[in-house]
């Protein structure tokens, strides 16, 4: 399904109703294929340009996948439209409510760090709604500390992977999720300090919690989360090849060729346009 969805996006990304087009493709896919393919949502293909139209579109695609998720959870949910203050999908619980956000990220991106997560914003953003879900790939989360886990647990916002999510669909179908949407609660009071800081501890609440409410062991889980490094291992493959292919793309250029787009990639005409506007602007004094 990767590469139909990359040649789709890649087709209408420029088109007014692009999202609406996407939307109605795979807003309402099987709970089996949603499952199947839920993991790798959560990568951006190295193929788009980076700030690119379809590099949004993936991000959009993201978030219609979420919202069907959570349908299939027994939630009413739905993406919402516009952008800026407030979350990217919204969803109806049985007696709450729900916003989430899910993140895409390249495999070739450098270290992220908490303003990457937007723990805080997704907590803003709840207003008087009850909970708070944060969706990314599990390999991307800090292996240990970091300030996520503590502002999570105090804000009561839930860190869950798209491993997660899969778990959820295949074993947690017609239960209620409640418990999952307050660990961070849970936590607060249980954890100390130190404990609050740890992604190792805060995993294996989340982990324990997700396989109570399912009636399984953690060890099930723990296939779901060998399952997911196996398809990041495949699909970095798939980043190789692009980029490998792109080194050989350029290394057929003439120095003219190259030189033209570098100026192209550091958008130097853009910042001289830029300045020229700025300085030739007739000021009152």
């Amino acid at each position: 399904m990767r590469s139909q969805i990359i040649d789709i996006i890649f087709n209408i990304s420029g088109q007014e109703d692009a999202f609406e087009q996407l939307e109605q493709m795979y807003l309402n896919m099987a709970k089996e294929e949603l499952a199947q393919e839920i993991v790798q949502v959560g990568i951006m293909p190295e193929v788009f340009d980076h700030d690119s139209s379809e590099e949004k579109m993936w991000s959009k695609f993201s978030d219609i996948i979420l919202s069907n998720c959570l349908n299939h959870l027994g939630m009413k949910s739905q993406v919402i439209r516009t952008r800026g203050n407030s979350a990217d999908v919204y969803s109806i619980g049985e007696g709450y409510t729900l916003v989430s956000d899910a993140k895409c990220f390249r495999l070739s991106r450098t270290a992220k760090n908490q303003k990457d997560f937007k723990i805080k914003a997704l907590d803003d953003w709840r207003r008087q709604d009850t909970f708070a879900l944060l969706v990314a790939p599990l390999y991307q989360y800090p292996a240990d500390r970091s300030q996520i886990y503590p502002q999570a647990i105090t804000r009561n916002v839930t860190l869950l992977s798209y491993t997660h999510l899969r778990f959820l669909l295949e074993n947690g179908q017609n239960l209620s999720l409640q418990p999952i949407w307050e660990i961070g609660k849970v936590l607060n009071t249980k954890f100390s300090t130190a404990e609050k800081q740890t992604g190792i501890a805060y995993w294996e609440a989340v982990d324990t919690t997700m396989s109570e409410i399912c009636g399984l062991k953690i060890s099930d889980l723990k296939h779901y989360k060998q399952a997911e490094i196996n398809e990041t291992r495949e699909l970095g493959q798939e980043g190789i090849t692009y980029w490998e292919s792109k080194i050989a793309e350029f290394n057929k250029l003439t120095r003219e060729e190259a030189i033209k787009m570098l100026i192209r990639s550091q958008k130097i005409d853009q910042k001289i346009q830029t300045i020229n506007r700025v300085i030739s602007r007739k000021y009152v004094i």
